[in-house]
């Protein structure tokens, strides 16, 4: 960008409020000594004055959207179906938010405006650490279309985390699943059922501090009874579950289901439910419900998690957990014992175990496996690279999938060499053939464990030598 188009760039934008005179000199300031004719602009975004989006906004000539009502739009989080979201920035007081603004083509539409509005209305008054806030409702005039405000969550969606992780351990996923069951137990107290919940509907502050989110199909009941004082029409995949079951259920019974499925999706990284809305649509208009299991990563749970998820998800409400407090301690049975089990605090990170492991599959089930029972876990794929974290981070384990010993005779004799300097003793797991002759000299800490590979097995090799 020209020298002198980047100066108007700069003036509009103070203009707006967005920078201050003195950040604006500053600016401004920077390009003169630095003698170019071409400025980047990227260096308003470099030192966080503005985002990329306003910028295009800004150079587009539609600075003026950036000011709504109040506060400063930063960038677009995503589309809904009735409106879009935005980070901003509440003018007077810097807070940042998440600001739903309704669509333009919903502007004269009475019942689409009532439906925008209804998150707000239903968590106007709620307050709890595990529920998204509703900070502000405004239901729109002539000239400003019908907003909500609602507290800004850094760290996104679980789903978010999902594409980062693939799935969770067992301690992560119980701590989540705790957490959650404490904000529907708080709503099933107030009379609130969510009405359409999933992953997307689960926002984190932090890993460990999941918020409940977008209660749009929301409905109130008379806690004392379950009767529904107030009944908004019901979300797809509710609707789905609703006629399948052919039972009446109560008011949080959907939602129990619903977080049993997330609670599945969680722990295995699949979800039970097929993933595009054409083949669940299909599948509850031939009333069927059929669930897609990932057996393979449930061989890696914990043997209390499985029966836990299978009476949230059972189609019959009447074989269904009652209510959330039910929910919550079934969960924390699991991480208790975890704890007890395996002397791990799910909340912290226990010894660290380092895989060498090629296949990719084999891997990520031993990994699963391990980090189920509160374990860290590190991974490389040949023992060169194991060697150099152990270097500089001394781990407790190591589970080699071995073929031959001499191609890793040297690295591993570098390793016992430097465990024993460091008075650190390292537990090394061998997974081998069945006689394959590999003559690995004896050594106590040596464990040999023939493929395929037992689990049970290894964690017991493991255990033995945590005691020890």
């Amino acid at each position: 960008m020209e020298i002198e188009e980047f100066t108007a760039l700069v003036h509009i934008t103070q203009k707006l409020g967005l920078i201050s005179p003195f950040v604006a000199e500053e600016v401004l300031a920077h390009t003169r000594i630095s003698n170019s004719k071409f400025i980047d602009p990227k260096i308003l975004t470099e030192q966080n004055h503005l985002t990329d989006w306003q910028i295009s906004k800004i150079v587009a000539g539609d600075g003026t959207m950036l000011l709504f009502n109040g506060y400063h739009l930063l960038f677009p989080i995503g589309p809904g179906k009735l409106g879009r979201t935005y980070k901003a920035r509440k003018i007077d007081t810097g807070e940042l938010v998440a600001l739903k603004v309704l669509r333009k083509r919903h502007a004269n539409n009475n019942v689409e405006i009532l439906k925008f509005l209804r998150q707000g209305e239903i968590l106007k008054d709620i307050n709890h650490p595990n529920i998204v806030k509703t900070l502000d409702l405004f239901p729109g005039t002539k000239n400003i279309p019908p907003y909500l405000s609602l507290e800004w969550m850094k760290g996104g969606s679980v789903y978010d985390w999902l594409e980062i992780k693939t799935f969770l351990s067992c301690p992560e996923a119980c701590l989540i699943m705790e957490e959650l069951s404490k904000g529907f137990l708080f709503l099933q107290k107030m009379g609130i059922s969510h009405g359409n919940f999933s992953g997307a509907k689960v926002l984190l502050d932090n890993p460990s501090h999941p918020k409940i989110n977008n209660f749009r199909f929301g409905s109130i009941f008379d806690p004392q009874t379950g009767q529904i004082n107030n009944q908004n029409s019901l979300s797809f995949d509710y609707a789905g579950l609703a006629r399948h079951s052919g039972e009446s259920s109560g008011p949080s019974q959907s939602d129990i289901f619903f977080a049993g499925c997330l609670f599945y999706h969680l722990l295995t990284g699949k979800s039970l439910l097929p993933g595009s809305y054409q083949k669940r649509n299909e599948m509850y208009n031939k009333n069927e419900f059929k669930f897609i299991f990932n057996t393979e990563f449930e061989k890696t749970l914990p043997s209390e998690t499985l029966p836990i998820i299978k009476n949230m998800i059972s189609i019959d409400p009447k074989s269904r957990y009652s209510d959330f407090l039910q929910v919550q301690i079934a969960i924390q049975s699991i991480r208790k014992k975890i704890q007890a089990e395996y002397g791990v605090n799910p909340s912290e990170n226990g010894s660290t175990i380092f895989l060498v492991i090629r296949n990719d599959k084999k891997r990520q089930l031993i990994k699963a496996y391990m980090q189920n029972r509160g374990f860290r876990i590190l991974q490389a794929n040949n023992l060169e690279q194991a060697l150099t974290v152990y270097n500089r981070e001394h781990f407790k384990h190591l589970i080699i999938e071995l073929d031959s010993y001499l191609s890793i005779k040297e690295t591993f004799s570098k390793m016992i060499i430097e465990s024993e300097l460091c008075r650190r003793f390292l537990h090394t797991i061998f997974l081998v053939g069945k006689k394959k002759p590999l003559h690995i000299p004896a050594r106590n800490g040596n464990t040999f464990i023939e493929t395929p590979i037992d689990f049970s097995l290894v964690m017991e090799k493991i255990m033995a030598h945590e005691k020890s």
